[in-house]
């Protein structure tokens, strides 16, 4: 192999340009696919790994709950010698924070642990220590930089509502942020001990002056806590969980004889916790992870499979070089090592649209599906390692496949400019024209019902209705005083049907139980707490008794029933409940998502000085002065305050934000895989329509017009489309059943979507087809008869 080869190979490049740029971006569309797929694997599967003793580290659960009380851990250490040290973990739902310019905002990621959770998880503090007080918090890089625009805000106050008031907590540490693969990934961090003030205010805000006054760090029954353990290297994890269980029955044997204690390792715990409750920490799904790989392994496939047509296509047009070739003298290996040049060359400069895809793929991955890929992955050896060895095993194989066929035939027929291609292997280049569009179909059909249901969802409510709904958080003591002041105000707007407030508003994800005792039974129900008109409002029917009316602390403990609780143990308006007086029964509606189904739920009011939420309902007409009027009383009452409005249609949207972001994935990969049938009919077409440019020629010599050589030729392509359509209507209908059975509630698969994908199929394969044959046609007949 020679300098000269390295020119021919470049000057066929040049000469077949449309071929050559199909085959390099197709292959490279294929190979990023593939990357960012593994990029993606290798981060999933990293997560907490980093952690020093990972395989040492567990987290207790029990069934399906992870949170502990808080005595749980010192206790079970100084039981079982296998233990050989702990740390627990909270994180508040929501903290309320002063910035620089002394105006009140929201952080997600306040969480407080024990002070030796730095050292058991591998995180390095680069300023500073762990809070080991309750005065006292460590903040990461990232929050030193917003807050205090600085690294060395060691010492600084740090003002956090975490009750009625602003604590002021010294900032004594500043850790460098949690890695990606982190499934915890805090932004503040207390001390434990400070929960205290965090779950008994909470409790304090939802129940009123009902709500329980122990204290929740010595009590039992208050599970609150990820507890952490970490074994001795030779202890068994299955011995340690049924160690625990006994500890707990031999604290009560009747309380906890149905429990069952586990220690689950800290490596599954972002992969492997779909089925567990009470998370607040980083997710991963491991199903969810096959999919996308399944679908980027045949995209792949799909790829290297156009990419061979190509450059078989391109040689099938040379056939009379090669011929001349061999006839001056030149042998088998010379042929066969020429294409497996060209072949690389071609293979090569894929690398160029693969990096491209990866560079654009990955923060649409991360954005997308909420992941955190980073540079620590995309930077590894192995994964640019394992890019060149595909590109090269691309290359070659296919250099050698064509190469060793092509070398093997005569001069004679070489030179004779077509080869005679046998009826199976025509065939076969067909079923892979068919297996193109039959994925495209099917990804089509995923599109199409993805967004059905989530329209589905957004629409289809339960005896509520949402909409036309402003929802306010009053985040501010003053805030929640004076609701009744911002009520008035905004009612006498005549564009505000009503108001009501309350510290729940449905739908809503989280679940809040309710305990209520009937006789010697305790039942526990789906709980909500709301005020006084919500139920109004949201337009909830009375089917039994009446709604709630003016609270009355002297007679405080009122309940509304809907229609399933009522039905399921037989409770009607007027009943009392262990000293709860139920009040009502509404209809059945909707407390959360579609995923899940109508549960016994009881309705609890409560107290105005304790709601948390505003809702306005309007008539839709002047939403934004009204929003205007909300913020000015706002910044009257509370000045520090942040104004946070939102539709509660907007709050249902989150609800199904995987699903949406599901359906762009899915989008982004149905237009690659459009891309690539598109591009492996072209090389089919091309490969035909060499095999039948002599035929072709005859037909124009005797009176063939145009449009009847494009309407054969396009009818050859046709039934294939239609063997892709047989192939992927069962195999779509049979997928997306599957995945509406993760929907208590799930709209129909409908005729018209799987039409739909067909319809679309065969418009882009006749296009594609009838422009190549157009081109065959329109060709002048005398050149097509000299081809041969």
């Amino acid at each position: 192999m020679n300098f000269t080869d390295f020119k021919i190979a470049y000057r066929n490049l040049l000469k077949n340009k449309i071929e050559s740029l199909i085959s390099i971006l197709g292959l490279g569309i294929g190979l990023g696919c593939i990357m960012i797929l593994g990029v993606l694997f290798l981060h999933e599967y990293s997560f907490d790994k980093f952690i020093p003793e990972y395989k040492t580290a567990f987290r207790v659960q029990e069934g399906p709950r992870l949170q502990m009380p808080f005595l749980l851990a010192p206790s079970i250490k100084s039981e079982i010698p296998e233990i050989e040290d702990y740390f627990r973990y909270y994180q508040a739902g929501r903290a309320e924070l002063k910035n620089s310019q002394n105006r009140i905002v929201s952080e997600n990621l306040f969480a407080f642990a024990d002070e030796n959770m730095f050292e058991r998880l591998g995180m390095k503090l680069k300023y500073g220590k762990a809070a080991a007080t309750v005065s006292e918090v460590a903040i990461s890089e990232s929050m030193a930089q917003k807050y205090f625009n600085a690294d060395h805000a060691l010492g600084s106050p740090l003002l956090v509502k975490l009750k009625d008031n602003f604590l002021t907590l010294t900032v004594c540490g500043i850790y460098r942020d949690f890695p990606g693969n982190s499934s915890l990934h805090p932004e503040f961090v207390a001390n434990i001990k400070l929960t205290q003030e965090v779950l008994g205010f909470s409790r304090q805000v939802m129940l009123g002056d009902y709500a329980s006054v122990e204290n929740d760090l010595d009590n039992w029954d208050k599970s609150d806590f990820y507890t952490y353990v970490f074994l001795n290297p030779k202890a068994d994890p299955k011995v340690v969980g049924e160690k625990i269980k006994n500890f707990m029955l031999a604290k009560d044997a009747e309380k906890y004889a149905e429990s069952d204690y586990k220690l689950q390792a800290v490596e599954d715990t972002y992969l492997h916790s779909a089925d567990l409750v009470d998370l607040y920490c980083r997710q991963g799904n491991s199903t969810e992870l096959k999919y996308y790989a399944g679908i980027a392994l045949i995209i792949l496939v799909i790829a290297i499979v156009n990419y061979v047509f190509l450059t078989k296509a391109g040689i099938m047009s040379r056939l009379t070089e090669i011929g001349t070739k061999k006839a001056v003298g030149a042998g088998n290996g010379t042929i066969r090592k020429q294409v497996l040049l060209e072949s690389n060359i071609t293979s090569l400069l894929s690398i160029v649209p693969a990096i491209v895809i990866i560079i654009a793929g990955v923060p649409f991955v991360n954005s997308t599906l909420g992941k955190t890929v980073g540079s620590e992955v995309i930077g590894m050896w192995q994964t640019w390692g394992l890019l060149f060895a595909v590109v090269l095993l691309t290359g070659t194989i296919s250099g050698l496949l064509i190469g060793t066929s092509i070398s093997r035939t005569s001069a004679i027929k070489l030179l004779s400019g077509q080869l005679k291609i046998r009826r199976k292997k025509y065939n076969l280049n067909h079923s892979f024209l068919s297996f193109h569009f039959a994925i495209f179909m099917v990804l089509v059909v995923s599109i199409l019902t993805f967004k059905k249901q989530i329209n589905f969802g957004l629409s289809n409510f339960t005896a509520i209705n949402p909409h036309n709904i402003m929802v306010c958080e009053l985040n501010s003591p003053e805030l929640q005083k004076q609701i009744k002041v911002l009520q008035n105000e905004l009612e006498k707007d005549p564009n505000v049907i009503m108001t009501a407030g309350s510290s729940f508003i449905p739908p809503f994800n989280n679940f809040l139980p309710i305990k209520l005792q009937t006789g010697d039974e305790s039942i526990r129900f789906d709980g909500l707490i709301m005020g006084q008109g919500m139920i109004e409002l949201l337009g909830m029917e009375i089917i039994d008794g009446e709604s709630f009316g003016e609270y009355d602390p002297e007679n405080r403990v009122n309940f509304v029933l809907n229609e399933s609780a009522a039905l399921k143990y037989n409770i009607k308006a007027g009943d009392q409940l262990n000293g709860a007086n139920i009040r009502g029964i509404v209809k059945d509606f909707s407390a959360h998502s579609i995923h899940s189904l109508i549960q016994p739920m009881a309705i609890l009011q409560q107290n105005p000085e304790k709601m948390r939420l505003l809702a306005i309902k309007t008539n839709g007409l002047n939403d934004n002065a009204i929003k205007t009027r909300l913020e000015n009383l706002m910044a009257e009452i509370s000045p520090e305050s942040i104004p946070e409005i939102k539709y509660l249609t907007d709050q249902i949207g989150q609800f199904y934000s995987r699903e949406q972001n599901q359906a762009k994935l899915i989008t982004a990969f149905s237009l690659l895989a459009v891309s690539l049938a598109v591009m492996g009919l072209f090389g089919i077409v091309l490969i035909t329509i060499s095999r039948r440019t002599k035929e072709i020629g005859i037909r124009k010599v005797n009176g063939a017009r145009a449009t009847e050589v494009v309407e054969m030729l396009n009818k050859d392509f046709l039934k294939w489309v239609l063997v892709a359509f047989a192939i992927a209507t069962p195999v779509s209908y049979y997928v997306m059943n599957k995945w509406l059975g993760n929907f208590a509630y799930k709209t129909s698969l409908s005729w018209w979507i799987f039409m739909f994908a067909g319809i679309l199929a065969l418009g882009i394969a006749m296009l594609t087809v009838s422009f190549q044959s157009w081109r065959a046609a329109t060709r002048n007949p005398v050149e097509a008869l000299r081809y041969e």
